[in-house]
């Protein structure tokens, strides 16, 4: 009788059907994946111009806003709860000598400062899995939304290849709503405020691979900054506090896990 060890090793260590050579040649060639800019070109192509008014809901430091109400010369107003963020979204506004088309205030997705159907289109990028109440929050884009008016959703859904362990380390560290990391949960929730899904793209790991491939080195160096961490954790404890060497932690293998396919970024388009 075969002994089943026998079998696997043969298997993995037996001959394949290609060579090294041709395996490699097809597995290490590029599959021309689209950079993060890909995002702000679908916006383009949603139709936004200079008499449109764009709401970023978690615009942080206003680095995408700004860069937005530039490209396409329309008005912006961005949100986030946290202060210090604004801040710095106020002063770059300023800067920028944006301060009469553009503000940045702190505020909440489930209670957007604007009125209803005051906006032409919504930028919401990397914030939805932090809302408590995601239906909440929607519910407040669609009624800020005008009718016609489009919101573009980029948002990062685990799969099925992410262990237990694993999600509630990430997060937990990163305040990260468990359900919201169901697409299908955002899907039905999107539906159920009164959004219709116009579409949905599926990003997976191209952002990733496009900054190995341009020579950025982003998850690769990320996953060298996790190995350093892990190895020189004692001195870097004292320094850092635990809770923000794990928050570096699970930030670096947020990217880690989108290129490993543990996490799938996705884009959706939402009408109203």
């Amino acid at each position: 009788m075969s002994n089943p060890t026998d079998q696997t090793l043969a298997a993995v260590y037996g001959k394949m059907e290609l060579s090294e050579e041709e395996f490699y040649a097809l597995t290490d060639r590029s599959l021309a994946p689209r950079p993060s800019g890909m995002l702000a070109d679908k916006l383009a192509g949603l139709g936004i111009g200079a008499h449109h008014h764009l709401l970023d809901v978690g615009c942080r430091d206003a680095d995408h806003t700004i860069a937005l109400a530039q490209r396409f010369g329309c008005t912006a107003l961005g949100v986030d709860p946290v202060a210090q963020r604004i801040a710095q979204a106020q002063a770059a506004i300023a800067a920028a000598g944006l301060g009469d088309r553009m503000q940045a205030v702190v505020g909440y997705i489930e209670a957007i400062p604007a009125a209803d159907a005051s906006v032409d289109f919504i930028w919401c990028r990397d914030m939805l899995n932090h809302v408590p109440e995601l239906a909440a929050g929607l519910a407040e884009c669609h009624r800020v939304l005008r009718l016609g008016g489009k919101m573009l959703v980029y948002q990062t859904f685990s799969t099925e290849l992410m262990e237990a362990n694993e999600a509630a380390f990430i997060y937990e560290t990163m305040g990260i709503v468990a359900k919201n990391q169901s697409a299908a949960f955002f899907e039905s929730t999107a539906r159920s405020v009164g959004f219709a899904i116009a579409e949905r793209d599926a990003v997976a790991s191209e952002w990733r691979e496009f900054w190995e491939e341009d020579g950025s080195r982003k998850t690769s160096g990320q996953l060298l900054r996790i190995a350093r961490m892990r190895r020189n954790r004692a001195a870097l404890i004292p320094l850092l506090t635990e809770t923000h060497y794990n928050i570096e932690i699970a930030d670096c293998l947020w990217g880690v896990y989108q290129m490993i396919g543990k996490l799938c970024p996705t884009v959706y388009v939402l009408t109203r």
